[in-house]
């Protein structure tokens, strides 16, 4: 089991080369194996994923962030944060809301959000309230061994068109392009997503291929 590093190490880098510690995404790949391992023991047959920018990096589009982030239930949040001994808070910013785990692994900065709410200036996404969305989780493999589960990039897609989030769209959305997507996945996030026909449009617009 993985003890989370308290804050005054938060720092400290155990077990990391030199090499990972100037990249992030070499931090992340690094510590994401057994981080993985922690997350689904605390959750347990609960649906968990990653989501965010190392997600969409893991299925090949060009998105960084130095931070790890997780989405699962709240129970499921509730029993990593008991194994971590570590406080957990209910919070609402701009854009989402959701009971918060924060901690360092390594000098990676891990976010794990129970129950999230998604908001946007038209829309809310509650991702465990999308049915296909569980059901289409990717099994991306990763080093060291293991694999970890990841929200697909048609969400990923949905997600950056309801927070504005304009560069992540267009590069998720050239991978969707080159790589092929699931059509019929991604009508059922809309319609299960209850978004606005505006935001529908937007999704599909970044699937059409560029004028020449």
């Amino acid at each position: 089991m993985i003890v989370a590093a308290h804050p005054a190490h938060s720092g400290e880098v155990t077990g990391v080369s030199t090499d990972e510690r100037i990249d992030p995404e070499a931090m992340q790949n690094a510590v994401l194996g057994p981080l993985v391992r922690v997350v689904e023991e605390a959750a347990s047959g609960e649906r968990w994923a990653l989501v965010g920018a190392t997600a969409c990096r893991l299925q090949g589009a060009e998105a960084a962030s130095p931070n790890l982030e997780f989405i699962t239930t709240g129970s499921g949040l509730m029993t990593l944060a008991e194994m971590l001994d570590m406080p957990s808070e209910w919070g609402r910013g701009a854009h989402l809301a959701a009971q918060r785990l924060h901690f360092m692994r390594g000098q990676v900065p891990v976010f794990v959000f129970g129950d999230p709410v998604f908001h946007g200036r038209y829309d809310s996404l509650t991702p465990l309230d999308i049915p296909s969305l569980w059901d289409a989780r990717h099994r991306v493999e990763i080093e060291n061994g293991g694999h970890v589960l990841t929200t697909p990039l048609e969400w990923e897609l949905l997600l950056a068109v309801v927070l504005d989030t304009e560069a992540r769209a267009e590069a998720v959305g050239l991978r969707m392009r080159d790589e092929g997507f699931d059509g019929r996945l991604l009508t059922r996030l809309l319609r299960e997503g209850h978004v606005a026909s505006a935001t529908e449009e937007a999704v599909w617009k970044h699937l059409e291929a560029p004028d020449d």
